[in-house]
């Protein structure tokens, strides 16, 4: 690893020519979680985002339950930032060459898995059948076609909360180049896993676990897992979360799984010194994600940044994608911008599949284009450069292959 540190209106249906950077927000759905839709009030001095029609805030989920104060301690002051982890701890054990497209797992609101610009991105789980309500591998779920309802405890993804923003999150991954709505950044490269319901049931921090549980079983039994997108995130003062948000993401990294985090929607608030998870992990297989302009040529307002926990920023403004009955929406945020750096990995791996979680952060953290509007706001000063990140992935093929 470098030495870096870690880094709405009413819808209407959409034709139109593809592009990954426009689309408009529908009312959140109503649910005992902060909202897609909403904008927080300020906590610890963030200022509220400006009113935008199609800014969506970052989902927090649900809190767990308060804690006896003796077991928070002095743990309720976040601790000081240092630079990111930036290699393994222990020893790496070979791995198998992955076969098969890469799979993005969007943990958030379920994907629309019939939405006709996504149905032919879905992973599909070999292992069971579809509509005979039998837990056909044997994992506990039944029917989990096409991912799994973690707050829930099914495979039906779209049950709850979020909904709009899960698929929306998809659509900027892998919505098909077929004429409508907007093309992902990775289409026809890459296949979307589906864990819905992270808003419902239990707590964000509960669900996150169980959630990573699933993934990392998957990928045992032949998925090709390569990342989970985390659009969503919230402040953890008290050292037990922030242990438990650490081991679960070590779980990803044991496993060969990319972290793509969105930093806070904080109006330009600086994140080094928040307790912010899970985007502030320090591990090797985390990067965290700013948002651009619509332009791409500054820092979005709504967007926060940190030099010390976010590695680079991407567009996540007036991004168009999917929503879930066949439609498209505008939305803006760290949320949409996340994705397009998934999305990226995702592309990084299907060129050079010997490639680690590890080494597609790398890579990517390298390959930023350098934009003087974030110096001092991202570790790298810098933004998504697509083609150069794709390219140092097929070079690095090449010379594993010489």
């Amino acid at each position: 690893m470098t030495t870096l540190s870690k880094i709405s209106s009413p819808s209407v249906p959409v034709k139109a020519s593809r592009s990954s950077e426009e689309t408009s927000p529908q009312a959140a759905p109503a649910a005992p979680v902060a909202a897609r839709a909403e904008v927080r009030r300020p906590v610890d001095g963030f200022e509220p985002a400006p009113a935008r029609s199609n800014f969506v805030d970052r989902p927090t989920g649900q809190r767990p339950g308060p804690q006896p104060l003796h077991l928070l301690g002095d743990a309720l002051v976040a601790p000081a930032s240092t630079a990111r982890k930036t290699e393994a701890t222990g020893p790496v054990e070979p791995r198998p060459t992955p076969t098969g497209a890469p799979v993005i797992a969007v943990f958030d609101g379920g994907v629309d898995t019939k939405h006709t610009d996504l149905d032919g991105s879905m992973w599909t789980n070999p292992g069971e059948v579809a509509g005979d309500g039998l837990d056909n591998d044997g994992n506990g779920i039944e029917d989990d076609i096409h991912g799994f309802n973690v707050g829930f405890g099914s495979g039906d993804p779209m049950q709850g909360a979020g909904t709009d923003h899960g698929t929306h999150v998809a659509g900027i991954i892998a919505a098909e180049d077929n004429g409508e709505g907007n093309t992902g950044v990775a289409a026809g490269k890459a296949q979307i896993l589906s864990v819905g319901g992270l808003y419902d049931g239990e707590d964000l921090l509960t669900n996150f676990e169980r959630a990573v549980d699933y993934v990392v079983d998957m990928k045992s039994k032949g998925a090709n897992i390569r990342a989970v997108n985390a659009s969503f995130g919230d402040e953890f003062r008290d050292a037990a979360s922030q242990e438990r948000w650490t081991s679960a993401v070590q779980k990803l990294a044991d496993a060969d799984i990319l972290l793509v985090a969105a930093t806070a929607n904080g109006h330009g608030s600086n994140m080094n010194k928040v307790a912010d998870y899970p985007a502030n992990v320090d591990l090797p297989n985390v990067i965290t994600v700013a948002s651009m302009d619509k332009n791409n040529d500054k820092l979005a307002s709504y967007s926060s940044h940190g030099d010390k926990v976010v590695e680079l920023a991407a567009v996540g403004e007036d991004v168009l994608s999917t929503v879930p009955g066949n439609r498209w929406e505008e939305m803006s945020g760290t949320s949409m911008a996340t994705p397009r750096v998934a999305a990226a990995a995702a592309l990084m791996f299907a060129e050079n599949p010997k490639l680690t979680a590890a080494e597609v952060r790398d890579l990517l953290v390298k390959t930023v284009e350098v934009d003087p509007d974030l110096k001092g706001k991202v570790s790298t000063s810098g933004k998504l450069d697509l083609d150069a990140a794709v390219a140092a992935a097929r070079a690095s093929a090449a010379r594993s292959a010489a």
